[in-house]
């Protein structure tokens, strides 16, 4: 009998798979699951995260999966949503003042802001096939005309071959925290909008091409792939502009600019202060290995603290890093992980009824809660992981200083997807 086979009857842990930072004992299902990942090559490896289940699709989630880069693309577990990623942006307030009063108009005018925001996402649904982004948009180097007398470098221009316009995400509202200052002197009352998801249209596409091309192509030539790295500049372009649009239908002050990837140079973006990438790949060229994370995001490539996505009721949380004395990021630096490719949790738990809730459970009905703008056929109970100490601990074993403060992002006025935690 094969080692992989006796280590799965007897319960044994695999030789290339980490539990050290897992929250819970593995279930049969992610027991099996996680071996499948490891057979697919021998120089492969997987670290399960604290945050480690099984989704609605019985696919393994919350890991961190390692290969060579030479390998095959196949071997690697690639999510149907590659590049999810939920961006935060702060809503200017008076100068000096310790409290944002922007949310006081929101709350006084609370109808109508639920109406401002239903319509805009009526709007975002609305979207067809026909302008949504996909590889079509892709800049093409060819098409690019050189000027005579000028560096081509100087003449490039990396804009959208065609205009496309922005995806629903999967959540998408205003925000608010207490938040202390790195002085400890006082604690300012802040407004964020907070935009989370991916873009549905190319992450079919994206998903496509790699089962084509995955038996055919190695590891480093997928991550390199000019698709690959469109696809995740992308989604943090729809995001901004998605906080655009939501400033504008609000009237938020917030710090916009022109994407100027758009061929019209006529769309706004808003600048994020925090950007947390639900799901990651990349390739380590000094040790020639590809790294994927899943429902987490890498430290090393996370400033300004790490957004961690909360069931709809309670919103979000940011863990913040060491104090930045020098780079100017309000909620801290990269955490303090030596280790290759760290990774750290960047979403909780939605248990199902194919996995089973473990752990402190929250059960919660979207519809009840005034701060929630739901889909009509959101009227089920949803159940959730509340992370707790042991959760916290395994965090703290990936770098998080449990001096270090987590603000939590309560909404305010916030539409969720059915289909989302």
């Amino acid at each position: 009998m094969a080692r992989a086979g006796l280590q799965k009857m007897q319960g044994t842990q695999h030789a290339r798979v980490d539990t050290s930072t897992a929250t819970f004992r593995l279930s049969a299902l992610e027991s099996d699951a996680v071996h499948t990942v490891v057979e697919a090559s021998q120089q492969t490896h997987v670290k399960l995260l604290p945050n480690h289940h099984m989704n609605a699709e019985l696919e393994l989630a919350g890991f961190h999966f390692t290969c060579n880069a030479s390998d095959s693309a196949s071997v690697m577990p690639i999510p149907k949503t590659l590049f999810a990623c939920t961006a935060m942006y702060e809503v200017r307030g008076a100068d000096e003042a310790c409290f944002n009063e922007s949310v006081l108009h929101l709350l006084r005018e609370r109808e109508v802001g639920r109406e401002s925001l239903a319509a805009l996402v009526a709007g975002l649904s609305a979207t067809d096939c026909e302008h949504a982004p996909s590889f079509e948009c892709m800049p093409d180097d060819d098409e690019v005309e050189a000027i005579e007398g000028l560096m081509s470098f100087l003449a490039h221009d990396r804009s959208d071959r065609r205009v496309w316009t922005e995806q629903l995400p999967g959540k998408v509202g205003v925000y608010h925290a207490f938040v202390r200052k790195n002085t400890k002197d006082c604690i300012e009352h802040k407004l964020f909008i907070v935009v989370s998801g991916s873009l549905p249209f190319v992450d079919d596409e994206m998903y496509r091409l790699w089962q084509d091309s995955c038996t055919s192509t190695t590891c480093a030539q997928f991550v390199c792939a000019e698709e690959t790295q469109w696809l995740r500049a992308a989604t943090v372009r729809n995001h901004n502009r998605v906080a655009a649009l939501v400033s504008d239908a609000l009237d938020l002050p917030l710090t916009c600019m022109i994407d100027t990837e758009d061929p019209t140079k006529a769309r706004r973006a808003a600048h994020p202060t925090t950007v947390t990438f639900q799901h990651d790949i990349y390739l380590d060229s000094s040790r020639n290995a590809v790294h994927v994370v899943n429902s987490g995001c890498f430290l090393d490539k996370s400033q300004n603290g790490v957004l961690f996505e909360m069931h709809a009721g309670e919103g979000f949380w940011l863990f913040q890093g060491p104090t930045d004395n020098a780079g100017g990021n309000s909620y801290g630096t990269v955490f303090n992980s030596s280790a290759q490719g760290s990774c750290f949790p960047s979403a909780t738990v939605r248990y199902h009824e194919k996995f089973a809730g473990r752990g402190a459970v929250v059960v919660s009905a979207r519809k009840a809660n005034a701060a929630l703008l739901c889909e009509d056929s959101d009227d089920a109970e949803h159940l959730s992981l509340f992370p707790e100490e042991a959760f916290l601990r395994r965090c703290e074993m990936l770098g998080f200083n449990r001096n270090s403060p987590v603000i939590s992002l309560m909404p305010v006025l916030a539409f969720v997807r059915k289909d989302v935690v």
